[in-house]
């Protein structure tokens, strides 16, 4: 079986109270998913990208953390990061090279509940290749805004939530080059997803890049969803606005509670 290293990021903008913090409550919960449905094993290993005010906050207040990580069925690393100034900034820390052994790694946003366990996707990767999610056209700005010129064709949009590698050389050629090519300046709606966007559509021609396999178990907002079968239960709202999320996630944590989900 193939092993897993899954990274997840949460941090608290640097002029922002991390009491405060909404995005606390939907870690507590998307952990609790991966504890419960993900099918990780001691094998696997979960980084926990998080910067260093929200880290110590965990730490020093009484919070559901310690007694869900005593329930992790693999080992855990907190990865620490400066306090972000902006949005952008904070996303762009989930290209920072984390150090790992496994198989697979595999990143995911934490308004991303896991439904099933993550082998049932994982066991098909094969070889040095990048698996993303397409959901809508490369030419919404969502996933291009910013681009000076968009690739000829009618080309899918890729999520920046989700993706999974395999080949720690290739995680650090795609890393590289989101990072080298990210202009802080900017303001986008999608934060750093067009970055990412843009980066994998540079590298195409130089990287294996599988849009299908991991499309296939990701449900939109309930869109497609399968209850046996969809993993990446994908609960995206207008980006930054926790309380969106979190009313998506708590109504859909109802569904799962009278096994509807």
């Amino acid at each position: 079986m193939k092993s897993i290293s899954l990274t997840c990021i949460i941090y608290t903008l640097k002029d922002k109270e991390v009491k405060d913090n909404v995005y606390l409550n939907i870690f507590y919960i998307w952990l609790g998913k991966v504890i419960q449905s993900g099918g990780l094993t001691s094998n696997d290993a979960l980084n926990i990208i998080i910067d260093k005010r929200t880290l110590n906050y965990l730490k020093e207040t009484d919070s559901p953390l310690p007694l869900l990580l005593t329930k992790l069925q693999c080992p855990y690393t907190f990865i620490e990061v400066e306090p972000p100034v902006n949005s952008l900034e904070g996303m762009m820390n989930k290209y920072i090279y984390v150090d790992y052994s496994q198989d697979v790694y595999l990143y995911c946003d934490i308004d991303i509940l896991i439904s099933n366990p993550f082998s049932t996707m994982i066991e098909q990767m094969t070889g040095d290749c990048i698996y993303v999610c397409a959901e809508g056209l490369l030419s919404d700005k969502n996933y291009s805004e910013g681009f000076d010129k968009l690739p000829p064709g009618e080309l899918p949009g890729l999520s920046a939530g989700k993706f999974a590698i395999t080949g720690k050389h290739l995680r650090n050629i795609v890393f590289e080059h989101i990072r080298a090519i990210c202009d802080y300046s900017t303001k986008f709606y999608t934060v750093e997803q067009p970055v990412f966007n843009k980066a994998i559509y540079m590298l195409r021609d130089m990287i294996s890049v599988n849009d299908k396999l991991l499309t296939e178990y990701v449900s939109f907002n309930g869109e497609d969803y399968n209850k046996s079968k969809t993993i990446f239960n994908d609960l995206g709202g207008e980006p930054g606005i926790g309380e969106t999320h979190l009313n998506r996630i708590i109504q859909t944590i109802s569904l799962y509670f009278a096994g509807l989900n």
